[in-house]
């Protein structure tokens, strides 16, 4: 894993503040309070990169946060399958990742409200992105439901392709959830905290 220190998403709210930083540098001195702030954003949009993955099968962490549950659920395209969700907050990374190489099928797009992740409707009230996707012949999907913190989705272009552990987006705060076939050797257990590019199972060949 490599540190890139800044996400995408920040540049913007960054190259202003700096910009504000060094006006009021220039005419009232240095400013403590705006230098803290600047650090502080910065911190907030902090984000990681993948190196190298050796093995394709290997699914790892899209997200940095902490594991709140791992069930058996059935959904309409996939059948029964393993749903393993990560919840993140605004102390975690903000960076997703794919943690497959995705041949994306499908993309559904539901516009909501951003709703903390501890709430119970969270999943068919807030604003939410599924991916159904292809990995080694085998169907999966990724959801993302994006926290009250977030005033808008976050993610970066791509095509219909991702390299595992390519940059998908990011967020503030948020679930982060896999939907993977029902044989998935899966390496956690709920309530671990695993950071962004973690081990969390192996797709089974």
């Amino acid at each position: 894993m490599k540190i890139d220190f800044i996400a995408k998403a920040g540049w913007g709210l960054l190259i202003v503040l700096a910009i504000v930083f060094v006006i009021a540098q220039l005419i009232w001195g240095f400013s403590w309070l705006l230098w803290c702030i600047f650090i502080l954003f910065a911190c907030l949009f902090r984000s990681s990169t993948i190196n190298h993955i050796a093995d394709s099968n290997t699914i790892i962490a899209p997200i940095e946060g902490k594991i709140k549950c791992i069930k058996t659920s059935s959904y309409k395209e996939l059948g029964e399958c393993i749903e393993v969700q990560i919840i993140n907050n605004i102390t975690h990374q903000g960076a997703i990742v794919a943690p497959l190489p995705m041949d994306i099928e499908e993309t559904r797009i539901r516009h909501g409200i951003f709703l903390c992740p501890f709430m119970k409707n969270t999943h068919l009230m807030g604003e939410r992105m599924l991916f159904l996707s292809r990995s080694k012949g085998k169907q999966w999907a990724l959801r993302i439901i994006f926290g009250a913190l977030n005033r808008k989705t976050h993610l970066n272009e791509f095509g219909h392709h991702l390299n595992h552990g390519q940059n998908i987006g990011f967020m503030f705060d948020g679930s982060v959830s896999l939907l993977l076939p029902k044989d998935t050797r899966i390496c956690i257990n709920e309530n671990d905290k695993v950071r962004v590019g973690a081990l969390i199972g192996y797709l089974n060949p």
